[in-house]
């Protein structure tokens, strides 16, 4: 094992120099991104804490005799468990691709003296620390205000933090398998094929989640009985996130026999998920890259058969050079499966929203709830648009290597190839949150002004996230990194999605003052209301404005400043 460990040294070390290089960045760069990962922790933290003392509130005045918040909170604390779970399996799938086989450093490893058992291991720790960066840094807020909520001991929080290794192991014990498995078998079958399993899994799954989410009408006296029946599922001894709740709480009522047993139920798991992917990875691994490897060099179209072949002619009244870049672009997004796997999650979670919108309860049918669920809406849609510009916009720049110099040579210039970027995201992306923007406003059955306001929102926010994922992926590229979850995890990336974030709270949050306003009837007349909402409009207009010339302009000028 000690060649586990000369890896992981290694990375060790070039991740100590990356910290370091942070001197090298530009000042401002990194305080906005300091302050705004600040502001991010620190919303995070009251967020919670205002819905778990509202839950506890909630129980407390359900009954006289026994708090329904306590329960309330510990059911709560399972489907946070199990949500986070399941999310860290995706997220393991993908990065586990990109670290065990596509990565460069692959090949040089396996040239040397090392076990596939061991070259897993190296690799694997890297997989995890990729996966789950991020839900320490947002779940650290979550525990905190829970805790502090239900006033519990000190235990409560070192629990916390020792159950977090062995509780996200696991799921990327079960991700890393799943990807090994997959790259074995998924590389035979044709492409066609593929995206029949690919559609008929998506359409599988949004059918199930239908059935499960459908529900009784929800009232005063059923809310409760509803709840408890629904987070029931999440209970089970059998999935390790009802070990971390069920040891998370014991720690916090000072039960250090029940917290001790969960905590070995877990380790114990872990380290027999860790054994088993060695010995997969020892039989299935270097077949599956042998394979993927070979498959590489034999791939070749004709310029005129293939579906990707065929852009070009739909693409016809597209001026080139946009359109040669334009199927570019589209051709090695398809060719790379972590990054339309990745899309496929997305329509996932767009399939889970959707199924969810027909849940509805009486209170819902009065004008100021009617309003917040207008506003909740496009909030959601503009949120799910962050992450795709974030994660497929922002590197698509930086995608274009060491050979961004070939480009320089080319009969174009770097304006055109810019906002050939911006114009492919937007184009893109409208395709699918617009028209989600529309169906989940029929849906909803809202209003004609709270429909268009969601349309009108929604479309305009397409060319405000383009702009900034565009124009930041521009002002701070990574040409020396082919690994686009890793292009986005560096700072430009995190000051990427933090100021998406604020964009949306900006647009959604005066949106909302304006519409929260009217169903309060704070506007004498229904004429100020229109006024009010025109003078939102035009200020949202002005923001998108801003966001887009200022950073593209920005990008552009340290672009063509750069030497290749």
């Amino acid at each position: 094992m000690s060649q586990v460990f000369a890896v992981i040294l290694a990375k060790l070390r070039m991740a100590g120099h990356e910290i370091a290089s942070v001197r090298n960045q530009s000042r401002l760069k990194v305080g906005v991104i300091t302050v705004s990962a600040l502001a991010l922790w620190i919303g995070t933290y009251f967020f919670f804490r205002a819905g778990f003392d509202w839950v506890i509130n909630f129980g407390g005045r359900a009954s006289a005799e026994f708090n329904f918040g306590e329960l309330l909170m510990s059911r709560l604390l399972s489907i946070l468990s199990l949500s986070l779970f399941l999310l860290l399996i995706f997220s393991n799938v993908l990065v586990a691709f990109a670290t065990l086989y596509r990565s460069h450093e692959v090949v040089y490893l396996l040239q040397g003296p090392m076990r596939y058992d061991h070259f897993f291991y190296a690799r694997f720790f890297e997989c995890v620390a990729f996966s789950s960066w991020s839900l320490a840094f947002l779940g650290s807020p979550l525990f905190l205000a829970y805790g502090l909520s239900m006033k519990v001991s000190a235990l409560f929080y070192f629990a916390s933090v020792v159950f977090f290794l062995p509780a996200i192991i696991i799921p990327a014990c079960i991700g890393a398998a799943a990807s090994m498995g997959l790259v074995r078998v998924f590389p035979r079958l044709k492409p066609s094929v593929m995206a029949v399993i690919a559609a008929v899994a998506v359409g599988a799954f949004f059918f199930y989640i239908r059935n499960v989410l459908r529900g009784q009408r929800i009232s005063d006296d059923t809310v409760l009985p509803v709840f408890l029946a629904a987070t029931g599922r999440t209970q089970s001894f059998l999935l390790p996130s009802h070990w971390v709740a069920q040891g998370i709480l014991a720690a916090a009522r000072r039960e250090f026999g029940a917290c001790l047993y969960w905590f070995a139920m877990l380790v114990s798991t872990a380290l027999m998920a860790l054994l088993a992917c060695g010995w997969l990875a020892n039989r299935i691994f270097y077949p599956g890259w042998s394979y993927l490897a070979g498959q590489d060099r034999q791939r070749f179209r004709p310029m005129n058969r293939g579906v990707l072949n065929r852009l070009a002619a739909l693409l016809r009244r597209v001026p080139d050079p946009a359109r040669s870049l334009s199927v570019k672009d589209i051709k090695l997004f398809w060719r790379d499966p972590t990054q339309w796997s990745q899309f496929v999650i997305f329509f996932g979670v767009m399939a889970i929203y959707i199924a969810n919108l027909r849940n509805s309860t009486a209170l819902t049918e009065q004008p100021m709830w009617r309003s917040w669920i207008a506003s909740l809406n496009v909030g959601s849609v503009t949120l799910i648009l962050a992450t795709l510009t974030s994660r497929f916009v922002f590197p698509l720049v930086s995608l274009e290597g060491r050979r961004f110099w070939i480009l320089g040579l080319a009969p174009l210039t770097f304006r055109q190839v810019v906002w050939q970027k911006f114009w492919l995201s937007v184009c893109t992306t409208s395709l699918f949150t617009v028209g989600l923007g529309v169906l989940s406003g029929y849906m909803l059955q809202l209003e004609p002004v709270y429909f268009w306001l969601t349309v009108y929102t929604v479309a305009l926010a397409n060319f405000g996230l383009a702009g900034l994922a565009v124009g930041l992926g521009t002002l701070y590229p990574t040409f020396t990194e082919d690994n686009p979850a890793r292009i986005v995890s560096g700072l430009g990336g995190t000051l990427n999605l933090l100021l998406s974030v604020g964009y949306i709270s900006l647009m959604v949050g005066t949106q909302t003052l304006i519409l929260q306003w009217r169903a309060v009837e704070h506007f004498a007349g229904t004429q100020w209301f229109w006024y009010a909402l025109a003078a939102v409009l035009v200020f949202d207009t002005l923001v998108t404005v801003v966001s887009v010339i200022v950073p593209m302009r920005l990008g552009l000028k340290n672009l063509e400043n750069m030497e290749f």
